[in-house]
Formats: structure tokens, sequence, C-alpha cells
């Protein structure tokens, strides 16, 4: 059986997505920063530092998604892997409830057992609701990119992108942030990169799979 060969950068680019989205989390869901700021009521170095340090959470959700479509175009998704996903889901979401539990962060509570158990609530905010639904839409994403040539990715992923960048920054157009959309779009620049490469920034051979086929 040959093994899998791993990219150690692409190793490193998962380590570093990872801590941008812990290190938001440890600023923002530990009110640590809202104290800082209260207590002093003015800038100071530490709270510089908490700016800067936890400023990159949905830089490193978008660097994660990114991740998805660079190897999920190449993939299919099942039933199995679906499922997997969620158990994974689930066994963390009840450990760290019962976690909080233990430590008397939450009082135990069938409501609170039963929305653990849970997998998709909010689909407006929440990361693990939209990725699970966005999760589901990969199989037709790969049928659109195995459909479309070159120019057709790169036509439609700088279509997203207009609508949620430079149609966004504009007044008054009010396009409204929805997670499973803009993860669709990340996904399409993620299977563009993994077939095509970045001619931008690299100046390689014609990938195997030019004619857009992942």
């Amino acid at each position: 059986m040959i093994a899998k060969k791993r990219d150690s950068n692409l190793e490193l680019y998962r380590i570093v997505t990872m801590f941008m989205i812990v290190a938001h989390h440890y600023v923002v869901n530990s009110e640590l920063f809202g104290l800082l700021v209260s207590s002093t009521n003015q800038i100071t170095f530490n709270s510089i530092f908490l700016y800067l340090f936890g400023m990159w959470g949905k830089t490193g959700i978008n660097c994660f998604v990114l991740i998805t479509g660079y190897f999920m175009c190449e993939s299919s998704i099942t039933v199995r892997k679906f499922l997997k996903l969620i158990l994974e889901i689930e066994f963390y979401k009840i450990a760290i409830y019962l976690i909080f539990v233990l430590i008397k962060i939450e009082e135990f509570s069938m409501q609170g057992l039963g929305l653990a158990l849970i997998p998709v609530r909010v689909i407006e905010n929440d990361f693990v609701s939209c990725y699970l639904v966005f999760f589901l839409c990969i199989p037709f994403l790969n049928v659109l990119i195995r459909n479309l040539d070159k120019s057709g990715h790169l036509k439609l992923l700088l279509l997203g992108l207009v609508i949620y960048t430079l149609f966004g920054s504009v007044p008054k157009l009010h396009v409204t942030m929805n997670y499973v959309s803009w993860f669709c779009i990340i996904y399409i620049i993620g299977s563009y990169i993994r077939i095509y490469g970045m001619p931008l920034l690299f100046k390689s051979s014609t990938p195997q799979n030019a004619t857009g086929v992942c």
C-alpha cells in the first residue's frame, strides 16, 4: 500500500489557520478584551495586542474553507463521510458541554444537553451549522466545476468576488453576508487553485486536469 504524500506547506497552513481561529475565540468569547477596555477606558499596549492577536478569526475561517475546496473538488461526498463529520461535531459539542457543567460554567439541564445534540441550529452566523449545510452542497458544486472550462471557472469565481467584495463595499447596495453562499464562492476559488494553479504567482506547467475535471 502506497502511503499518501503529505505537503508540509499545507500542513503548516492548516496549523496557522487553526491558531488564528482559536486566538480570535480566545479574545472574543473570554470577554478579556471587553474587560480590559472597560477597566482602562483608553488605548493601551495590551488592548492593541489583543486587537492584533484576535482579529484573524474570519480570515482563518476563509482559509479553512479554501482548504476544503482545494481537496474536496477531487473527492466525493458520501453518506459515510457526512455521518462521520456529524459524529465528530457531536462528540466535541457534547464533550465541551459536559466539561462546562463539571467546572460549573453551566448548570446541567435536559434542554442544554438537547441543544448540544442538535447539529444544525442557526443558519445565519453559526459556523458549524453553515458548514454542514455547505458540505451538502459540495457534490453539486463539483458537478458545476467539472462542466466548466478554465475561462468559465474564472468568470464564475470573479462574479462571486465582485458581488461580495466590490458590491458589498458600495453604500446602499446592502449585500448581506451569508456563510453558506460565501463558503461556496471560496470553494470555487480553492478548486480553481487546485486545478489550474495560481498563475499570478507561479508559472507552472499545465495541470493534469486542465480540462476542468476534478
